[in-house]
């Protein structure tokens, strides 16, 4: 068994031996021991060896911690290696030996709660890599060329970066055990060689170790007594034989107590005020949502809930449209869905599959009220003609539309015509505006049956024809609907 395997057991045996209990401390310092090796380049693999070491640490808060690293660094290359990830070597058959000593400054934080037992680090810093590269056979350093083609040692004192993760178990106050894993990048910063060189050689340092630290120092946070504690009136006397008030009994004496009214049974902080751990202004005692996101933070009920102002299913602090009516379906941003297009929305529409561009009432059906008074078409003809203007065509159009989706409409096409020309003209006249009107629906998709036509002539005026105006009122196509 080597040295450092009974430095390792000798401390093990320290560490069991001790009690457990939390621990407060400013400073560690500890000894390490793992495995590392390098990667990135073409002159050489070299497989996972040895590596020994030391770290101390200050802490500089709650979570964060700095950590100062020595490691030296042993690695023999491999010639019948096909990977650097490696674990052992023929050193009788290697060609090259790295021999290095790290030094690395970095800042790690505590990822869980600082008072766990079990906890987990991540960490970025750098430093610098003090190295050579040797023969070992003849532990000599090898040769290679330098930026200006002159011959040199193959070594360098070089900055590095790195970032490393790693798992700790408080073993007791004083002592705890913990493995880490790191990645170093070389970059170059220190390190003189031409540009074969520089491309051909390892960049990368991978390594793993573990490691036993002794804590030490008092960092100041103030120990709290017991839940059990601050159930119950603390009558201890002091010094001047006065008991300690605790007038509200949440474990805070009245001479420290900020808020002397706390409901008995709430939880609060050390100066005795009720916690909101969320910070949605209710406290932990009244809140039924204990756990409000931030963005939520006030749009919450008296119990601490979002709030939902639509009933949607969606929250006001995430719902881009909070008024909406109640029951209307919303998408994931609280948007009313209207499937039909009809700006009815999807769950307060009784007919949800009305035809786009359709007119529709209240309740997101076809307003049949159109059918309720007859259509009057004041269609601009030139004398003597009978064609639809381009105005009437589309309203034709629309009503066609109604009249294909509500099949069971009948409808009677009426022609009127002004007084001037003779009343059998006229009425000829009439009937063939009413038949283009007709035929024009039937392209549109209505059902010759479904129609009656008449050409009423000069009857029925609703204007005079003494004017120009009065005329073209008379000149008219009525549509009647009925069943």
């Amino acid at each position: 068994m080597s040295k450092i395997r009974y430095i390792f057991f000798i401390l093990f045996c320290l560490v069991i031996t001790t009690s457990l209990s939390a621990s407060d401390y400013k400073y560690y310092l500890g000894i390490k021991g793992g495995l590392s090796t390098l990667s990135g380049g073409d002159s050489a693999k070299f497989t996972f060896q040895n590596n020994f070491g030391g770290n101390f640490g200050f802490r500089l808060s709650n979570r964060w911690l700095l950590n100062f690293d020595l490691t030296f660094n042993r690695n023999y290359n491999d010639t019948s290696a096909t990977s650097s990830f490696s674990f052992g070597s023929d050193q009788t058959k290697a060609t090259q030996k790295w021999k290095a000593t790290r030094l690395e400054l970095s800042m790690k934080r505590l990822l869980l709660n600082p008072d766990s037992r079990l906890n987990m680090t991540f960490g970025m810093g750098g430093g610098l890599m003090i190295w050579e590269i040797n023969d070992p056979t003849k532990d000599t350093t090898l040769k290679v060329r330098g930026m200006h083609n002159e011959q040199m040692d193959y070594s360098a004192t070089e900055i590095f970066v790195t970032a490393n993760s790693g798992l700790s178990i408080k073993l007791n106050p004083h002592w705890s055990l913990g493995g880490e894993v790191q990645a170093d990048y070389l970059t170059g910063a220190g390190a003189e060689f031409s540009s074969a060189v520089s491309s051909a050689r390892n960049k990368w340092q991978w390594g793993g170790s573990v490691a036993f630290n002794f804590h030490f120092g008092h960092f100041g946070v103030k120990k709290w007594s017991s839940i059990k504690n601050w159930s119950v009136v603390n009558n201890k006397k002091t010094k001047n034989n006065s008991a300690i008030l605790d007038s509200d009994g949440d474990g805070v004496p009245d001479a420290i107590d900020h808020c002397l009214s706390t409901p008995r049974g709430a939880v609060v902080d050390k100066n005795g005020c009720p916690i909101d751990s969320d910070g949605d202004g209710v406290t932990d005692d009244n809140d039924d949502c204990p756990h409000t996101v931030r963005q939520a933070i006030g749009k919450v009920n008296i119990n601490g809930c979002p709030i939902d102002a639509d009933f949607d299913g969606v929250p006001d602090y995430l719902d881009n449209c909070p008024h909406n009516r109640i029951g209307a379906k919303v998408d994931e941003y609280g948007c009313p869905l209207d499937s039909d297009g009809d700006g009815v929305p999807d769950g307060l529409d009784d007919c949800p599959h009305t035809l786009y561009g359709m007119k529709v009432d209240q309740f997101g059906c076809i307003d049949l009220a159109i059918f309720s008074k007859p259509m009057v078409l004041n269609i601009d003809y030139a004398p003597g003609s009978f064609e639809v203007d381009p105005k009437n065509r589309e309203r034709l159009k629309d009503l066609a539309r109604i009249l294909n989706f509500v099949d069971d409409i009948k409808l009677e096409i009426d022609g009127y015509t002004d007084n001037i020309g003779t009343t059998v003209a006229n009425k000829k006249l009439s009937e063939k505006r009413a038949r283009r009107v007709r035929d024009y629906l039937v392209i549109l998709g209505v059902k010759k049956e479904r129609i009656k036509v008449f050409g009423k002539g000069e009857t029925n005026f609703i204007a005079s024809n003494e004017t120009a105006a009065g005329r073209a009122k008379n000149r008219r196509i009525e549509i009647i609907f009925f069943k």
